[in-house]
């Protein structure tokens, strides 16, 4: 599976620590060819950035174009709007076919609680998409 890098990211920390292609296909362990590739077109194995990563003293998912922290954010968001939003219809639902009786304030506070849950995970998912 082929991970996207930051190529700019890469470029600039090589760069940093004053090493040319072949001095960071050396600190790598990578072939000199694997580097170049990596800096043109920002694909690489898993094993490849890992390497990358070691070498320039960096977290993996920190080379990542878009770190997979991005993407379980992402997800967070999404089924917390999901799962708020089921829990107020069913909360809503319930009152509507019991006509308010005795369960209307159970039924309100599921929902409330569920619409709460709803936008602190979509919050979660907004903030780490910020990062």
């Amino acid at each position: 599976m082929k991970r996207t890098i930051a190529i700019s990211l890469v470029k600039r920390l090589r760069a940093e620590k004053g090493w040319s292609q072949d001095e960071l296909a050396i600190a790598s362990g990578l072939s000199t060819r694997t580097v170049q590739r990596i800096e043109s077109d920002g694909a690489c194995s898993p094993g490849s950035l890992k390497s990358l990563a070691s070498a320039l003293e960096i977290e993996t998912h920190s080379l990542e174009e878009v770190p997979r922290t991005h993407w379980i954010g992402v997800r967070w968001g999404y089924a917390g709007i999901f799962f708020g939003t089921a829990a107020a219809t069913v909360a809503i639902l319930e009152n509507w076919l019991s006509e308010g009786g005795s369960n209307f304030e159970a039924g309100v506070g599921f929902g409330v609680v569920g619409m709460i849950a709803g936008l602190s995970a979509a919050f979660i998912g907004w903030a780490t998409n910020r990062v």
